[in-house]
């Protein structure tokens, strides 16, 4: 549909009738595919070092702190020595690609540490045999009060 001459330029104007609509149909098949991560592919996010996280699987709402994570490790090849199963084989309904988390319990490490200011405190509790940490999937543990760290 031509329109009058632009003044500007002196040439016809070409519009469509519906321009808003066009457009969609258009770049429809460049949409991104929403299952693509910029991280490679996982589908959930890995807690940081400090932060507080709760455990999904607890019916009382269990809160821990994240001691260490694994990027780089799988649930499915991070071996639980003291029950002689992997991180997935212990949580079959969480991803074996997951990664791997390690974290104490906040009831623990208060008690085992009431004025901790750091994550190597943790850390050097754990070293020493004061604090036990679990390891878990990524995706079973969730943040808590918007993952606050300390």
């Amino acid at each position: 549909m031509t329109n009058l001459d632009d003044e500007r330029t002196n040439r016809p104007r070409t519009t469509e009738p519906d321009a808003s609509g066009s457009w969609r149909d258009e770049y429809a098949a460049q949409a991104v595919d929403a299952e693509l991560r910029a991280d490679g592919g996982t589908a959930y996010r890995l807690p940081e070092e400090g932060e507080v996280v709760r455990d999904r699987d607890s019916d009382a709402g269990d809160t821990l702190v994240v001691v260490d994570t694994h990027p780089e490790t799988t649930a499915a090849s991070f071996a639980i020595d003291a029950i002689g199963a992997t991180v997935a084989e212990a949580n079959p309904e969480y991803d074996d690609g997951a990664p791997v988390v390690e974290a104490a319990y906040v009831e623990d490490v208060n008690d085992t540490l009431p004025d901790w200011y750091k994550t190597e405190d943790l850390r050097d509790a754990v070293s020493f045999g004061a604090l036990s940490t679990y390891t878990f999937p990524a995706d079973r543990l969730a943040p808590y009060n918007g993952g606050e760290r300390r």
